[in-house]
């Protein structure tokens, strides 16, 4: 990637814009130039922008609001962030606009071409595991110190820069992927013999395993048996309502045989449950199947069925096992009428994906437009703290309160998906009192508890 193009600076700044209102004399006072010609021009109360022309990240590491934090494209050796010069000219350090860019675009995933046997987007492979900075929301901090320098600029000048922020403390949204709803199923029920005699990973002791074996099959039969215990969607909502919350359910067809789930939209059970969730005030969208990250026609059949279930086309959108094909998936969500997706987290460590604590749109390389659709970064995913991670729950309740931290700097979004089946007390025994103390935990802290629709509404 040389220096952005004139398209990707505007898609850039795009988002800048969330963090300050453009004022129309300094906006207008702009200048692009190439980091060799900043000191051989002769502007008067310009704001100038060194564009980078180095083909791959050259890390340097600078200080902003007392976090040390790495610069992708650099300029100078300064470790200051900007200078005011004789002639009135804001000049910034660093290619900062180059450095939002290369991670809120995606780009960096597109020029290693790395994934996994899913499809991901391995973070082993990413620039944030390298510099070990995955729980840093690198763009916030870059838009920070360009709004820095344009209130540095107003004062020199006399001009009002007035800052944004999206909340006054941070956004809390909260959401649930529904991908099992039946943990006495019969396919679970036989899987339990395959894990005991070694055929597949075991997730219990060999013996509990062939415990839950035949306690599935007389939960089977007994006609007067009691609530499955992955059908807990009841007691999930009532302990959201009495904390304030209101989550988004996304909830995924069974469509491949192995890798979704294993209802239908039209399933009596699953339309009364959509319709108890809508009327209590949660959000429900669509968990697109493992096929729909790549397919047309499988996206555009499980919308017509989650519409007819719905009674209303759902607005957002999260991929089963976070499979994205960038741009691919985003065009099919498009053409589907979605208004937002959030599935660009790393399947196996927390963090910014994408660099960024708020709402972005994505970046079209293959036609160089930005995309009409927007993505809300997935910031913690229980699977990812619980199985890949194995933290234990003091661990990742501190990496929940440490990502929270910077997402309160900037005022920006902290997301959290937690499946119904893994408040499983046979895999995780104390998970379920721990999860509904974490809850706690984060509304103490006075979040904006949102769902993905209202959140879109509100940026839109």
């Amino acid at each position: 990637m040389k220096r952005l193009s004139e398209k990707q600076i505007q898609y850039t700044l795009f988002h800048l814009s969330q963090h300050w209102k453009n004022e129309p004399s300094v906006v207008k006072s702009f200048v692009f130039v190439n980091q060799d010609e900043v000191d051989n021009q002769s502007y008067l109360g310009k704001v100038i922008f060194p564009l980078s022309d180095v083909q791959v990240p050259q890390t340097t590491t600078i200080s902003i609001l007392n976090t040390t934090v790495p610069v992708l494209f650099p300029v100078s050796k300064s470790a200051d962030l900007y200078r005011i010069d004789g002639n009135g000219n804001l000049i910034f350090a660093h290619d900062f606009l180059k450095s939002a860019f290369y991670l809120l675009s995606g780009w960096q995933e597109l020029q290693t071409g790395h994934r996994d046997f899913i499809g991901r987007y391995p973070h082993s492979q990413s620039i944030q595991n390298r510099l070990r900075c995955t729980k840093l929301p690198l763009v916030n901090y870059y838009f920070e110190a360009i709004v820095q320098g344009f209130e540095a600029y107003g004062m020199h000048h006399n001009k009002l820069i007035e800052r944004r922020r999206l909340f006054n403390e941070f956004g809390f949204l909260l959401s649930h992927d529904v991908d099992r709803v039946e943990f006495y199923h019969y396919r679970e029920i036989f899987f339990k013999l395959k894990q005991y005699f070694g055929l597949s990973k075991r997730y219990y002791s060999k013996a509990l395993t062939l415990k839950l074996f035949f306690k599935g099959l007389l939960f089977k039969l007994n006609p007067f048996r009691k609530t499955d215990p992955w059908w807990n969607f009841d007691k999930m909502a009532e302990q959201e309502k009495r904390l304030g919350i209101r989550s988004t359910f996304y909830f995924l067809k069974q469509e491949h045989k192995n890798m979704d789930s294993r209802y239908q939209f039209s399933d009596t059970k699953i339309r009364n449950l959509i319709k108890r969730l809508i009327n209590d005030g949660f959000e429900v969208g669509l968990h697109g199947t493992i096929h729909s990250a790549k397919h047309e026609s499988s996206m555009m059949g499980q919308l017509r069925e989650m519409t007819k279930a719905l009674g209303h086309k759902p607005r957002g959108i999260r991929q089963h096992y976070l499979r994205f094909f960038h741009p691919y998936t985003f065009r099919l969500q498009i053409k589907a009428g979605l208004k937002y997706d959030t599935s660009l987290g790393f399947a196996e460590h927390e963090g910014y994906r994408n660099g960024y604590c708020y709402p972005f749109k994505p970046y079209d390389f293959e036609r160089d437009e930005m995309l009409d659709i927007w993505e809300i970064p997935l910031t913690m995913m229980e699977v990812t703290a619980l199985n890949y991670r194995e933290l234990s729950y003091e661990e990742l309740k501190q990496s929940v309160f440490d990502l929270i931290v910077e997402a309160r700097k900037f005022g920006g979004i902290f997301s959290l998906l937690w499946h119904n089946c893994r408040l499983d007390e046979y895999q995780y025994p104390g998970i379920t009192k721990f999860y509904n103390s974490l809850l706690e935990s984060i509304v103490d802290v006075s979040p904006t508890c949102i769902t993905g629709r209202k959140l879109v509404e509100t940026i839109s």
